[in-house]
């Protein structure tokens, strides 16, 4: 069954070092597939995902982009009403401290709501979200593979025998390697931050993303 993971385990501390700051007006931008929004789907309204086209077709041009690039293809294998897959997808795109989502349930897909989430941070991020923005851009071509509506969704996790490795939770988000095959998925565990309360919260630990990250980066080149 398709759900949010909103599962959070205490992770071992990463030792850090402050990188210097880049602004994001001169960093490279993260290559992503599809571009969006698309406005002969679904009245054009995802932000991410290319609900109408087949999507084992869209898995076979990223891996093209990116062995052209010279870098690694990162699959988020999701849905456009997932709210983590916006999560992820704004963390990696160097954003911070204020984030506005619009989202719904796996159980109605189509009734979305807004949110509007603040880190609350402790001290200035700006330094580290740049750097996982850098991190992500050198190194990585992003695809979003739609879950929910698109023809061959599940074909992708078939052809790169991640389904194995796919528990029924979304964003399932995985490394593959020059051939397109499973390389390695992200341990949620490992990085999410999340508060619930009224002033609830959905995150990453921008360190530990990046190792993790490195380590499915690593798998690939294997």
């Amino acid at each position: 069954m398709k759900r949010i993971m909103y599962v959070l385990i205490a992770a071992a501390g990463l030792l850090w070092s402050n990188p210097a700051f880049i602004s994001p007006a001169t960093a490279e931008p993260l290559i992503k597939l599809p571009e969006t929004p698309i406005r002969s789907c679904r009245r054009g309204r995802a932000k991410l995902y290319d609900e109408c086209s087949n999507q084992k077709q869209l898995f076979a041009a990223a891996l093209d982009r990116a062995n052209a690039e010279g870098k690694t293809l990162l699959v988020s294998y999701g849905a456009e009403w997932c709210i983590w897959c916006h999560v992820f997808d704004a963390y990696i795109n160097g954003e911070k401290s204020r984030f506005s989502y619009k989202f719904a349930s796996p159980d109605a897909p189509n009734m979305f709501r807004r949110a509007t989430l603040y880190e609350r941070e402790k001290s200035d991020v700006s330094a580290k979200a740049a750097a996982l923005q850098k991190f992500a851009a050198d190194n990585f071509v992003l695809v979003h593979i739609d879950a929910q509506y698109a023809p061959r969704g599940e074909a992708v996790l078939k052809r790169t025998r991640a389904l194995a490795h796919y528990n029924g939770g979304l964003p399932f988000i995985f490394t593959v390697n020059k051939s397109g095959r499973y390389a390695a998925h992200l341990f949620y565990n490992r990085v999410e931050t999340r508060r619930d309360s009224t002033d609830w919260y959905r995150g990453y630990n921008r360190q530990k993303l990046i190792a993790e990250l490195k380590r499915m980066k690593a798998a690939a080149q294997r």
